[in-house]
């Protein structure tokens, strides 16, 4: 089995708006992330107001089951709110495919030595 190891950064952008009761833009897109990336992911958040806008970057790692970037974000596509993409200005991905060192089935190494 094939796992990927992604980071991402996601800068959302929105109108200040008179939120829910006690729910910043931050927790929001918090909500989002949670329900995009429910395990395997960990992300810090950076919010600031400035101009009648209400900025967020999110700085997001995690492992999972994409083969490709284009997994990755198809998945997203197809999961997150309406929302997220109006408010997502702009992102950054760098995503790496692992090989497992070991199978876990026949317990032969696909770990090749290297060459002196």
């Amino acid at each position: 089995m094939k796992k990927s190891e992604f980071f991402m950064d996601l800068c959302f952008i929105r109108q200040s708006a008179a939120d829910a009761p006690g729910q910043t833009f931050a927790q929001i897109i918090d909500d989002q992330l949670k329900g995009l990336f429910p395990k395997h992911a960990k992300w810090t958040m950076e919010d600031k107001q400035e101009d009648g806008l209400d900025y967020v970057i999110a700085e997001v790692t995690g492992t999972g089951a994409w083969e490709k970037e284009e997994e990755l974000l198809a998945d997203l596509e197809e999961r997150a709110a309406h929302h997220f993409w109006d408010w997502l200005q702009g992102y950054r991905l760098e995503f790496e495919l692992k090989e497992h060192a070991e199978c876990s089935h026949c317990g032969k190494s696909n770990v090749k030595a290297g060459v002196s």
